[in-house]
C-alpha cells in the first residue's frame, strides 16, 4: 500500500500541469510511497489534457493513474471518481493549476502518523504567478492537536472560525479509511461543492491536527471557478446545502448537532447563497429572494429562534433576517438589495 494518494482533476489544463506534476513527482517522501491519480473531467481542449495526461503516465507507470470521463462531473464529481481508485493510507487534493510544496506529502504524512490523525489541516498561499518555487516553506508557531471524541468538542467545532476549522477541501491530508468506511462523497456537477464532503468528514473524524505551515501554493487566475460566469450556477451553493442537511440527516448525524447545523445553513446556504450573488453583481428580484427564503424556512421554520443566529447583529445579518420576517414585494426587495450592496459582506 502507498503512504499517499494524491488526487487531481484536470478540466483544459495544459497550461498549468506541468508545474503541478513537477511539484508532485518531486516530493520528498518519494515516488515510490505515493499514487497520483490524474482524472481527465472531459477537457474540450482537442485532447491536449488528456495527451499530456497520457505521456505522465506512460513515463510513470508505477506512480501514475490516469482516468478519463466521458461526460464532465465538476470538480466534485471527479475527486469521488479519484477517491474510488484511491489505494494510500492517506489521501490529499491538488488542483491541477495549483502546486505544493516539494516537503509537503513528507511532512503531512510524518504528522498523521505521529498522532494517528484522521485530518491534518494545513495553511495556504495565493499566488498570481510562478515564481514561488515550493522550496521554502512559511511557517507560524500556531500549530495545535484536537481530540473531537465528545459531541459538546463536536458541536463547538462547527461553531469554530473557517479559519480554524476551514470548510474547504483542499489544505486537508484525510485519513483514507475514515472517508471510505464512511462513504463521504462531494455533491458532483455543481460549484461550491466542497461542504459536501468536508462537514461530514469534521463529524466523523476524532484527531485533528493543525499545522501551521503555507505547504499549499493556490495560483489565482481569471479562468478559475470563482471567476467565471455564473449565470448557470447561480443557485449551486444552496443545492450542495439541501444536499448536505439531507446527507446528514440519513447518516443519522443531523439531530446530534441541530442547532449548529441549523446556523450553519443560515451562514453558507442561505447567506452565502445571497452575498456571492451580490457580490457578483447580480440584483435578486422578489421571486429569487423568496426562492431563498422559502428554502430556508421550509426546512428551519424557527430559524430566528435558533440561538446562535439570534445572537448575531451584524448589518448583514439584520438584513438577512428582515428578509426572513416580512412579505417581499418588488419595493421592498428593491431596497433589501440596495441595503445588501451597501453593506460589508
Amino acid at each position: 500500500m502507498k503512504k499517499v494518494s494524491v488526487i487531481v482533476p484536470c478540466y483544459n489544463a495544459a497550461e498549468y500541469l506541468d508545474r503541478c506534476m513537477e511539484h508532485l513527482l518531486k516530493q520528498t517522501i518519494g515516488t515510490e510511497n505515493m499514487e497520483i491519480i490524474l482524472i481527465d473531467d472531459a477537457s474540450t481542449d482537442d485532447g491536449a489534457t488528456l495527451g499530456l495526461l497520457t505521456a505522465y503516465e506512460e513515463k510513470y507507470p508505477d506512480t501514475i493513474l490516469v482516468i478519463a470521463l466521458e461526460e464532465n462531473m465538476r470538480q466534485g464529481g471527479a475527486r469521488n471518481i479519484g477517491i474510488s481508485y484511491a489505494g494510500g493510507e492517506y489521501l490529499v487534493f491538488c488542483d491541477a493549476d495549483d502546486w505544493l510544496a516539494y516537503r509537503a506529502l513528507e511532512i503531512l504524512y510524518r504528522t498523521a502518523v505521529q498522532y494517528d490523525a484522521d485530518v491534518v489541516e494545513y495553511r495556504y498561499k495565493v499566488v498570481s504567478d510562478d515564481t514561488e518555487t515550493g522550496e521554502e516553506i512559511e511557517q507560524g508557531n500556531g500549530s495545535y492537536l484536537k481530540e473531537l471524541w465528545d459531541e459538546e468538542t463536536k458541536r463547538k467545532t462547527l461553531m469554530a472560525s473557517t479559519d480554524e476549522f476551514s470548510l474547504g477541501c483542499m489544505r486537508k491530508f484525510y485519513k483514507a479509511s475514515l472517508i471510505k468506511d464512511n462513504q463521504i462523497r462531494f455533491a458532483q456537477r455543481l460549484i461550491c461543492e466542497e461542504p459536501s464532503f468536508t462537514l461530514p468528514v469534521r463529524l466523523y473524524e476524532k484527531v485533528h491536527v493543525f499545522v501551521d505551515a503555507k505547504l499549499y501554493f493556490y495560483l489565482q487566475t481569471h479562468n478559475s471557478t470563482v471567476h467565471r460566469n455564473w449565470d448557470a450556477h447561480k443557485w449551486d451553493n444552496a443545492r450542495v446545502w439541501l444536499l448536505l442537511i439531507e446527507d446528514l440527516k440519513e447518516r443519522g448525524l443531523f439531530e446530534r448537532c441541530r442547532a449548529e447545523l441549523e446556523c450553519m445553513f443560515y451562514d453558507w446556504g442561505f447567506g452565502l447563497s445571497i452575498s456571492m450573488l451580490i457580490q457578483k453583481g447580480y440584483t435578486l428580484t422578489a421571486e429569487e429572494m423568496s426562492f431563498l427564503k422559502d428554502m430556508l424556512l421550509h426546512l428551519f421554520p424557527d430559524i430566528l429562534q435558533n440561538k446562535y443566529v439570534m445572537e448575531k447583529e451584524e448589518e448583514f445579518d439584520r438584513i438577512l433576517k428582515t428578509i426572513l420576517k416580512v412579505e417581499l414585494t418588488p419595493g421592498n426587495v428593491w431596497g433589501l438589495n440596495q441595503a445588501l450592496k451597501k453593506c460589508p459582506l
